[in-house]
């Protein structure tokens, strides 16, 4: 039972990856169901709610998994092709263990070289409460 639950889910993934490279707009209609994440993919670029992604909602689509990625991975695309090299995937990797490294020096009160559950509860406050900052300066609050 958890196999074929588990077959599902690496199914609908499949899927809406192979329907986000290969844009159909009918087989993305099809594949949606109400709770899956192609279902709201659809509702998202579905701007005219024909129930399909036409070629001017797919140019919507990939112009926001463009964003995305700049967001996410931006500063690490040395090259600008839109994708990581694995030279770019090695230093973006770097980087995080870095950040993971500082996180541990910050927040490990007892030394152990792992976060407890307290003192990742207060590593998430400190972080949350950065993200509050952050937004409130771009907000000019």
């Amino acid at each position: 039972m958890k196999t074929q639950i588990i077959h599902r889910g690496g199914l609908a993934l499949g899927l809406l990856a192979f329907t986000l490279l290969n844009p159909t707009p009918r087989l993305l209609a099809q594949v949606c169901q109400d709770g899956d994440k192609s279902a709201k993919i659809l509702k998202r670029f579905d701007a005219n709610g024909n129930g399909q992604i036409d070629p001017e909602e797919q140019k919507a689509a990939d112009h926001a998994r463009q964003e995305l990625f700049q967001r996410l991975h931006g500063k690490y695309d040395a090259d600008g092709n839109g994708q990581l090299s694995d030279t770019e995937k090695a230093t973006r990797r770097a980087d995080l263990q870095a950040k993971r490294n500082e996180a541990l020096a910050k927040f490990d009160k007892d030394g152990d070289g792992r976060l407890s559950r307290e003192e990742r509860a207060s590593a998430m406050a400190a972080r949350k409460a950065d993200r509050k900052q952050v937004h409130d300066k771009k907000s000019g609050v």
